[in-house]
């Protein structure tokens, strides 16, 4: 029976010292696997989905709307021309020749402003040594025009021109608001004309 104790003490002390070497054969394979020469690669997808920088091409060229090209041909009767949608202060007619600006406008039209011109750069204006200028700003190919006239250094004034009969004539010119009984009289389309007019010293709400 004593034997039997005996035996079974040795064999418990040598399964514990079996137990203990398998421990630190166990630790040193989690020291290999911590070991930082050790390196994984990720692939394209895992690089995108961690954040790093990627750069892609667009897959079309972009587009740009054609500019259109302005034709010289006069406009249908009845349309309307915004020439300070094309450039500030309307179309600078210095010269005859610049009423080839004046794109869509009737051929008639062109002509009758290309006459203004060449009547005030001859007679010219007392005080002034600057060339006298033109500006159209909208017209109405039914008949009337806007604009003013100008002369550097001088100053200017305001213009509205209508058709009468066969011909273009000036309907008014001034600084100030256009008289009710021009714009009755040429019946100027308020789109053109203003939305007010001078009733004789007062304001007077005008609509055609």
């Amino acid at each position: 029976m004593l034997m039997t104790r005996t035996r079974l003490l040795a064999l418990t002390v040598v399964t514990s010292a079996a137990l203990l070497l398998g421990g630190c054969g166990s630790d040193g394979g989690k020291d290999d696997a911590a070991d930082p020469s050790a390196t994984t690669s990720a692939t394209p997808g895992e690089a995108a989905s961690s954040g790093a920088p990627t750069t892609s091409k667009p897959s079309t060229k972009p587009t740009t709307s054609p500019t259109p090209t302005p034709s010289n041909t006069p406009a249908k009767p009845g349309t309307y021309i915004d020439y300070e949608a094309i450039n500030e202060d309307g179309i600078r007619i210095a010269a005859a020749a610049d009423t080839k600006k004046l794109t869509g406008a009737p051929t008639d039209f062109k002509a009758f402003v290309g006459t203004l011109i060449e009547k005030q750069a001859a007679s010219g204006t007392a005080g002034c040594s600057e060339a006298p200028l033109i500006y159209v700003t909208q017209i109405d190919t039914n008949g009337w025009a806007r604009g003013s006239y100008s002369i550097p250094g001088c100053g200017g004034s305001g213009a509205l021109w209508a058709k009468s009969g066969s011909s273009w004539t000036e309907a008014w010119s001034g600084q100030s608001l256009v008289d009710c009984a021009t714009l009755h009289r040429y019946a100027f389309p308020s789109r053109l004309a203003g939305d007010t007019c001078d009733s004789g010293g007062g304001t007077k709400p005008y609509s055609r």
